[in-house]
């Protein structure tokens, strides 16, 4: 029964997660002669990650299948680190172009 309640809590999340960045790589490919164009792809990109996490956890929680559940967690982190670590780059290219 929790499970249940989890995983319906979880996959309007990610479904949320998923038009986030639909809208996020958008822009950033709108304004992609914009500096700050990449950064908004990035975090497109990001977000879209975050609901394929979220989505697999939905899954696994409401199947009860514990990969599921490993592959969303796993997925999510290592996807967070490395646009985390992508962001940071960019965001210290931008101030140093802007100095």
């Amino acid at each position: 029964m929790l499970n249940l309640l989890l995983a319906t809590l979880l996959l309007p999340l990610a479904v949320g997660a998923a038009w986030h960045g639909a809208r996020l790589l958008a822009k950033g490919i709108r304004e992609a002669d914009d500096p700050s164009g990449p950064v908004f792809v990035v975090r497109g990109i990001r977000a879209v990650a975050v609901a394929a996490g979220l989505a697999a956890l939905s899954g696994g929680l409401l199947f009860a299948h514990t990969g599921l559940l490993a592959f969303g967690a796993i997925f999510l982190g290592e996807e967070l680190y490395e646009t985390g670590v992508v962001l940071l780059t960019l965001r210290a290219g931008l101030r140093a172009g802007a100095s």
